[in-house]
């Protein structure tokens, strides 16, 4: 489930940096998107957004959790960096930008819900609960077998 949440959140993310972020001087009805915008600083949400998208990719791929709940531990990471970033641009408008404009919030918003889409994602891949067997790749199995006592030898 965290997986989808934040796959979408990745495409919300992918679609906002062509989105207005930034409204232009008052005599002027242009926008500023974050490729405008930025120099480097759009180049990593774009990368950002592609690693959320990646990790519904990597999770359906592989038969093991190992590899998924790696990626989902760097994509939190990763995606509390761009929540930081993002916020700073919040509070920082670029030179040529007049206001904020709805695009900023959707990434944002998008930024957030892929950190809380990689959490979940770990989430989801702890140990099986108690009373229900499975192998190492999480797939049901059989239960062991009983441990059957014999008595000790006698001298």
């Amino acid at each position: 489930m965290g997986e989808w949440i934040a796959a979408a959140c990745g495409l919300a993310l992918m679609v906002s940096l062509w989105s207005p972020w930034y409204t232009g001087p008052p005599n002027d009805s242009s926008s500023l998107s974050a490729w405008h915008s930025f120099a480097v600083l759009d180049v990593v949400l774009a990368l950002i957004a592609a690693t959320a998208v990646g990790l519904l990719v990597v999770t359906a791929s592989h038969s093991v959790p190992a590899v998924p709940v790696a990626l989902s531990v760097f994509l939190t990471f990763a995606g509390l960096l761009g929540v930081l970033l993002i916020l700073i641009r919040v509070l920082i408008v670029p030179e040529g930008g007049d206001g904020r404009d709805w695009g900023l919030w959707l990434a944002l918003g998008s930024m957030v819900g892929i950190v809380a889409g990689a959490l979940v994602a770990m989430r989801d891949e702890r140990p099986s609960p108690a009373g229900r067997h499975t192998d190492v790749s999480g797939r049901p199995s059989a239960p062991p077998p009983e441990i059957e006592t014999f008595p000790a030898p006698r001298p």
